[in-house]
């Protein structure tokens, strides 16, 4: 190589020491912040205790449909994990329905003698995270104690197929405030600078609980999230 070939690959290489440089400084720690924008689906609660008074063979809903919103910081180092402290707030639903009565000719269809059922869940889901990784992209476990309320309700619906036969009207019921233990985790990757692509699984183990003399029974939900995390 000729004394002018070799002045030039040393100065190539000298002008991209810095950038190497400047690309190592900004892949940090993961953080320092990170706000959820994700869709959410998961199961619903099935004992008949969250629910009205309703026939045995009423149908009711079991996957949900929702939204998964929240925020989070990381604050410190512990050993290879970053501590990040941060609360999620979920809401999800679904609704079922028993097959629709059918007339026959200029004869108008029966009155349902079955309800439609719907289920709604909110659940506030504070979080202690591990994470690991760094600013570009990170993977987590994370736990918490939360709350979870659940809310039903029931169309009306007649007691017999006769035209005569009595209704019973639309009802709801919704649970105290439950007290939940969330266990889960997930991963963010930023594509950019502030956009990233991020996903949380989460078991959510709510105690019974009495309110106005209906009492419900322990229940383990489990959600699944998927959308955009921003930094």
């Amino acid at each position: 190589m000729g004394l002018g070939l070799r002045a030039s690959a040393l100065l190539v290489v000298a002008a991209l020491l810095p950038s190497a440089a400047v690309a190592q400084q900004t892949e940090g720690p993961p953080g320092p912040y990170a706000i959820d924008v994700r869709a959410t689906t998961g199961s619903l609660p099935q004992d008949a205790s969250f629910f009205p008074p309703a026939p045995t063979a009423t149908p009711i809903p079991t996957a949900s449909l929702g939204f998964d919103i929240g925020g989070h910081v990381y604050v410190f180092h512990l050993g290879p994990a970053r501590i990040g402290l941060g609360v999620n707030l979920i809401r999800v639903g679904g609704g079922a329905a028993p097959p629709s009565p059918s007339g026959s000719g200029s004869t108008p269809p029966p009155r349902p003698t079955l309800p439609s059922v719907e289920t709604r869940v909110r659940m506030f889901t504070p979080q202690l995270s591990f994470n690991f990784g760094s600013s570009r992209g990170w993977s987590y476990v994370s736990a918490g104690v939360g709350q979870i309320t659940v809310h039903t309700s029931t169309s009306e619906f007649a007691s017999g197929s006769s035209s005569t036969a009595p209704l019973t009207p639309a009802r709801t019921r919704e649970t105290a405030a439950l007290q939940t233990i969330n266990i889960g985790g997930g991963a963010r990757w930023f594509n950019t600078e502030h956009l990233a692509f991020s996903f949380d699984v989460r078991f959510h183990k709510a105690g019974g609980r009495t309110k106005e003399g209906v009492s419900t029974v322990p229940v383990t939900l489990v959600t699944a999230s998927a959308g955009l995390s921003f930094k």
